[in-house]
């Protein structure tokens, strides 16, 4: 028996590659060394063929518990597939030829990959003789050539093909981005049914008749009116912006706004002459004669006087009462420079005073330091810039016609005639929009040539030509159904060429599983074992390895294991297993599940009685009474 390593502390990951070492024995340069090098490859890119490790994890499991007992099912499977559903390991005992064709045929119904293999040639020769023609179909010499990926794809398909999805088989439909989206042609059909009404209606009709320099001039004018109320951001209703700009554009507030624009516009320059200067404080109030005094001080250094110690002017006595409350930079205000910053400061301080006046007049938030002062221009020059291009609407919508019922009386109209003219001039009028709706249909019915049209393609045509968005959203939302189908029927297609291409027989095969609903997308692989372990193919390729005339085969064909992640050994009927260690002595040491072939019931014996010419007699004439004719 061979021997896998301490009973109580075998860990599968470090002693791994120790274990195939030892299965497979002192081989050098043969079938089993070829395996062991991939297999110690594999390992070492962290890549443990999964069938021989959990060969090696039932050894460990079954280590130092005595003689291992065979793993007998507890009621037969009806099929070996139904056994390797949750074994990896199974021994199919006194199993003939046909019981084999038959394990195989059944593998081959559950889509398995199965490597079949014998050391002896004559044995695959021997059973692919035998296989029926159904199973002879999915027989391969070299597994194909397309991924495994591709493969899971294709079977997919066809597993889930339907008979309308066959239907679709060499459709082209043209890509979705081709068609015009639902939302224009919608919008497009009102148009041309002349469902817009009203003042509106008045409007598209007379900018449809006005001469294209001047329309341009009106659509000009229109978008000013956007671009300057968007500038506004979101309109809120009762925020001052809004309110104030309903004023301007009735004529109200025109003077107090005007008033407010200039005053805030003196304040922002003397505040960037404030900042010039140290920080200026003043301790209570000055009043108007300590600031007429500041000022005539100030004329009094500006045109040369001195701030003299003795004799001092009338100016300087003036001021002097009004320099004790003001603090410039630290200290009591004394210098030129002192002086110009107290009145700077003074200055400043009396515009915004007038500004928050005529702020409660405008119904504006009066700033609340100079701070705020660059934000309200910026706002302010935002509301004028809108109100004019509301006034240029105005009059041009005003003078589109001698006798124009259209007007723009206040904010909202304003903004809908805008809208109204832009969007004519994206969309144009309502014979426009059937022109363009014709146009549509055109150019989408020359996407495809019209002998290979799809139904649905052919709805969306006509809907365009009879002007019906809802028509023509259904047979979109068709399009993209069938365009799904004709992608996914493509696809297999594609997918079958390439396997025909290098297994035929397997592409067709597949091919009628899935036209008869059935899970036979399986394949089998006939290759000889010293082949297959000189070259073990890559993971995830092959499922089961059916293993021939295992009885006679010794531990190195474990190395099977790292083939597929399933391996089921054949022992043919009255086959003794061989002496010494041997692969059956370690799959029933694993513990592996034994599958008992049927046993068919002896034939009965038949013997030859000689009778006397007497018995004969009596033998005749007992017939002749019971068939009386």
């Amino acid at each position: 028996m061979l021997d896998v390593g301490p009973s109580s502390s075998f860990e599968v990951d470090a002693h791994l590659a120790t274990f195939v070492d030892r299965l497979a024995g002192d081989s050098v340069a043969g079938p089993a060394d070829a395996a062991r090098r991939r297999i110690h490859a594999s390992i070492t890119a962290g890549s443990v063929p999964p069938g021989l490790r959990r060969l090696a994890e039932a050894l460990a499991a079954s280590a130092g518990d005595g003689p291992p007992q065979p793993r007998h099912p507890a009621e037969d499977p009806d099929t070996v597939a139904d056994a390797l559903r949750g074994n990896t390991l199974i021994v199919l005992d006194e199993f003939d030829t046909d019981a084999v064709v038959s394990a195989l045929a059944a593998l081959v119904r559950d889509g398995r990959r199965v490597a079949v293999t014998a050391a002896d040639r004559a044995e695959l020769t021997g059973l692919r003789d035998a296989l029926t023609p159904a199973v002879m179909r999915s027989c391969v010499d070299a597994l194909p050539m397309m991924s495994t990926a591709d493969q899971r794809e294709l079977r997919r398909l066809l597993a889930t093909a339907t008979p309308e999805r066959r239907a679709r088989r060499g459709t082209q439909l043209p890509p979705a981005e081709s068609f015009p989206t639902v939302a224009d042609v919608a919008d497009l059909c009102a148009r041309a049914a002349g469902t817009v009404a009203g003042a509106d209606r008045l409007l598209v009709d007379l900018l449809s008749r006005m001469d294209p320099d001047r329309r341009a001039a009106v659509t000009d004018a229109a978008r000013r009116v956007e671009a300057t109320l968007s500038a506004l951001g979101p309109r809120v209703p009762g925020h001052w912006t809004w309110s104030l700009l309903s004023h301007l554009v009735h004529n109200t507030h025109a003077g107090v706004f005007g008033a407010l624009l200039e005053q805030v516009g003196q304040a922002v320059v003397a505040d960037e002459r404030a900042r010039a200067y140290p920080p200026v404080t003043v301790h209570g109030s000055l009043g108007p004669a300590g600031i007429d005094a500041l000022r005539r001080y100030a004329e009094f250094l500006g045109g040369g006087g001195r701030n003299r110690a003795y004799f001092r002017s009338q100016a300087q006595r003036d001021v002097q009462p009004v320099l004790r409350q003001v603090v410039v930079g630290g200290h009591p205000a004394e210098s030129v420079d002192d002086i110009y910053a107290a009145l700077t400061h003074v200055e400043l301080a009396e515009r915004l005073l007038a500004i928050d006046t005529s702020c409660r007049q405008a119904g504006v938030p009066a700033p609340r330091s100079a701070a705020d002062l660059a934000e309200l221009t910026a706002t302010l020059h935002r509301i004028g810039d809108a109100a004019r291009a509301v006034g240029d609407l105005r009059h041009d919508v005003l003078f589109i016609h001698p006798n124009s019922p259209v007007s723009v009386p206040d904010l909202d109209s304003a903004q809908h005639v805008a809208a109204t003219i832009l969007d004519y001039d994206a969309h144009g009028s309502a014979d426009e929009a059937g022109r363009r709706l014709e146009e549509a249909a055109h150019l989408v019915g020359l996407l495809t040539p019209h002998t290979r049209m799809a139904p649905e393609h052919t709805r969306a045509v006509e809907a365009l030509r009879a002007h019906d968005s809802e028509a023509y959203a259904a047979a979109l939302d068709e399009l993209s159904a069938a365009r799904r189908l004709a992608d996914q029927e493509n696809r297999c297609v594609a997918l079958l060429d390439r396997l025909r291409r290098d297994a035929p027989r397997v592409a067709e095969a597949w091919e009628a599983a899935g036209a008869e609903r059935s899970s036979a997308y399986g394949i089998a692989w006939f290759v000889e074992a010293d082949r297959l372990m000189s070259a073990l193919p890559g993971e995830d390729t092959v499922d089961v390895v059916l293993l021939l005339g295992a009885a006679d085969l010794g531990v190195d064909r474990l190395l099977l294991t790292a083939a597929a992640p399933r391996l089921a050994a054949v022992v043919a009927p009255g086959v003794r297993q061989a002496d010494g260690p041997t692969l059956l002595g370690v799959l029933r040491r694993a513990s592996a599940l034994v599958v008992p072939g049927r046993v068919e019931p002896p034939a009965p014996t038949a013997q030859v009685v000689h009778l006397s010419a007497a018995s004969r007699a009596r033998q005749a004439a007992g017939s002749a009474r019971q068939d009386p004719a």
